[in-house]
């Protein structure tokens, strides 16, 4: 139907600023996320998925794969999940922002190189807390429940990470944070928080998977 055909323009037309702003982004960057066969992400920058217990990764286009291994999840809807996921993750010069994003499951975040990158997270209790990723700190661990977002350093070309997430990604555990959430939750600091959350949440994902997906793989 109508809602149908907007989304698919929208992320058609994401995926294609996305192609843009890596191509205008300097060789190595370009480079990597060729080699590594990454595309757009919906909160910002490119990814690949790598890993989904028990089944092969990307297939089940970020929902959970009922033919791999699974763990209970009583409380989520469908009520279970794959144990784990694990995904690369790039920011660039050109897309440098991760939009605000609340997911129920826990992530840990790796760095693997490029620049540094700093996250911002408010937890369930409502404290703001920023952490950079780079050599001095290559670890970072994000508990289920918790708002975040990221930001590529001032002058940095790229940042590619690692992230896992467990119990397992699944779309279904995932939202886009809003304004009024974070003037909820963080009155004080919500409006120097403002340029990340994303103006135009998506609610169904499936086109980042479909036609043109594989824009940046060599």
């Amino acid at each position: 139907g109508a809602l149908a055909a907007t989304i698919a323009l929208r992320a058609l037309a994401s995926r294609a600023a996305s192609g843009r702003a890596l191509a205008s982004s300097n060789d190595c960057a370009a480079s990597i996320a060729q080699k590594l066969g990454l595309i757009p992400h919906p909160e910002g920058g490119f990814f690949l998925e790598t890993f989904r217990a028990g089944a092969p990764p990307m297939a089940s286009r970020g929902q959970t794969d009922t033919t791999g291994t699974l763990v209970a999840t009583l409380a989520r809807e469908g009520g279970q999940r794959n144990t784990l996921t694990s995904i690369y993750y790039m920011l660039t010069a050109e897309s440098p922002k991760q939009w605000w994003a609340n997911n129920i499951s826990d992530h840990v975040h790796y760095w693997h190189g490029g620049g540094e990158v700093t996250y911002r997270v408010v937890g369930r209790d409502g404290v703001l807390s920023t952490h950079t990723l780079g050599p001095a700190c290559p670890q970072l661990v994000v508990r289920g429940g918790s708002f975040k977002c990221a930001q590529l350093a001032a002058g940095a070309k790229y940042t590619l990470l690692g992230e896992a997430v467990a119990p397992g990604f699944d779309f279904r555990d995932f939202q886009f944070v809003s304004q009024q959430e974070l003037d909820a939750l963080v009155p004080e600091q919500a409006r120097m928080l403002a340029s990340w959350v994303k103006e135009q949440p998506e609610s169904q994902f499936d086109e980042y998977y479909g036609e043109g997906a594989s824009l940046f793989r060599t």
